[in-house]
């Protein structure tokens, strides 16, 4: 394993998040050189030194292999997460070291759960490189890495085949170069579209940028201590419903319709799919808690409920009103919804709508076969059929998923949390949603009180369901392999 190339494109990698806490002093400048200016400027320095020695000393090679290429993508991440802690930790606060892993991790996986009491105690400056680790892991550390490689061969091409779900793959009809511009023109698209939508529904400026930068993401930081119900605004949440929907949808396919100027996104049988979930979830919440009472106004309650359901499954994690106090029925349809999540070539996480519409084609298809055991039954997705080696891998995702998710459950809970607590923040954090049920994280509250223990797994957690399941195991076997 070549160790000079790893250092040279994690150092890439931080120079990308420097740039961002650069960018962050420059707000805290602006403010009147508020409190964090410092924090943000000496971790700006620190970060861009770090990344800038292994450019210095290392040359730049043209091609790596699988596992230096996942080697990259792990030490990224974990990296990227650890520089993402010096503000916090040097501006002090709440922020102790164990609630600056937490939070560091929260942003740069995009789960948007946080660990303090009072948001909008934090200077500007602090709260825009909250924001700003949103929008650095929503596009990836590795898609930045992509964008600023000098070379144009073989790496690239790589790290885009590692960094992009293999169905999502499928809908990509672009190569590796016109992959990243894809993304990039996407990610960046969305954020200008929703901030300026935000700003003409009377959200301050500031507001809107860090909200358009976490609605983007599909990450869920605000500036708020209650979130988006601070703002009271029913034309502000549907807005942010709108851009979760669109954000949570395959990038690829978004650009595809405006280059094409068709519905192509909207004929997707997955975004058909996923567009049916939400529609059908949020009218189940919305009865249930107008008919339960919780919320007794129809529209009212439809409007909490499809903006508690789109936050939820498009694991942004923005919050309307107190969850926690929602019917058991409503709380479990929104736990399913944090399990399927958004569709792939997104910036979401959790099992994707790709692999539960898929799983869901996959058993009609053995269903029919049982029935008619001499008939040839293929699993067909959009007209095409789908490989049986692609099936069996996604199969296998979704059990190690759901075993993972339970683990860490009782993990959680054997740190003395009730059952609903463990399995509704294992469900948060594998699938980067941020708010949970039960006794701490709803979506009007915050991590504070959990053990220090569990804030450290709960980052690990987070990061692994980032990235994805086979990625870590991959990483670990080719390296066993190696050895």
């Amino acid at each position: 394993m070549n160790w000079g190339v790893i250092s040279r494109n994690v150092g890439i990698a931080l120079i990308c998040c420097a740039s961002f806490m650069f960018l962050s002093a420059l707000v805290a400048a602006l403010d009147g050189f508020d409190s964090s200016f410092s924090p943000l400027l000496l971790s700006a320095i620190l970060t861009m030194m770090v990344g800038i020695f292994p450019l210095i000393f290392v040359r730049r090679h043209r091609d790596i292999n699988t596992r230096e290429g996942l080697a990259i993508l792990l030490i990224a991440w974990f990296m990227s997460c650890i520089f993402s802690m010096l503000p916090f930790v040097l501006w002090g606060g709440e922020f102790t070291l164990v609630n600056a892993w937490f939070e560091s991790a929260s942003g740069i996986t995009t789960t948007g759960a946080t660990v303090l009491q009072d948001i909008e105690a934090l200077p500007k400056g602090l709260l825009f490189w909250r924001s700003s680790t949103h929008y650095i892991g929503g596009l990836g550390v590795v898609v930045f890495i992509m964008m600023i490689l000098p070379s144009f061969g073989t790496v690239r091409f790589k790290m885009s085949k590692i960094d992009v779900d293999d169905i999502s793959k499928n809908h990509y009809q672009y190569k590796s170069n016109k992959f990243v511009r894809v993304v990039v023109s996407v990610y960046i698209g969305i954020t200008i579209c929703s901030f300026l939508s935000l700003l003409l529904a009377g959200m301050p400026l500031f507001d809107a940028a860090n909200h358009a930068l976490s609605v983007t993401a599909t990450g869920g930081f605000s500036i708020k201590n209650a979130s988006i119900a601070a703002y009271d605004s029913p034309l502000v949440e549907w807005i942010l419903i709108f851009f979760m929907i669109v954000a949570s949808l395959h990038f690829g396919l978004i650009y595809a319709s405006f280059a094409t100027r068709t519905f192509k996104v909207l004929k997707n049988p997955v975004t058909k799919f996923y567009l049916a979930t939400i529609a059908i979830i949020g009218v189940l919440v919305g009865c249930n808690l107008m008919y339960s009472g919780t919320i007794p106004n129809f529209w009212e309650a439809m409007r909490h409920s499809f903006f508690t359901v789109v936050s939820t499954i498009s694991t942004t994690g923005f919050g309307s009103t107190d969850t926690n106090v929602w019917p058991v029925f409503s709380i479990l349809l929104l736990l399913y919804a944090g399990i399927q999540c958004g569709c792939s070539g997104s910036t979401t996480s959790g099992l994707r709508s790709d692999r539960v519409y898929l799983t869901l084609k996959a058993a009609r298809a053995q269903v029919m076969k049982m029935a008619h055991p001499t008939a040839v039954v293929p699993v067909k997705s959009d007209g095409q059929v789908i490989e049986r080696e692609l099936i069996s891998s996604m199969s296998l995702y979704v059990l190690l998923y759901l075993v993972l998710t339970l683990v860490m459950a009782v993990v959680y809970a054997a740190f003395g949390l009730d059952m609903v607590t463990s399995v509704s923040a294992s469900v948060s954090m594998m699938s980067n949603i941020g708010p949970c049920f039960g006794s701490f994280g709803s979506s009007m509250s915050s991590f504070a009180a959990a053990p220090e223990a569990i804030k450290v797994l709960m980052g690990i957690q987070m990061i692994i369901g980032r990235l994805g399941i086979y990625s870590i195991l991959l990483v670990f076997v080719l390296y066993r392999k190696r050895a």
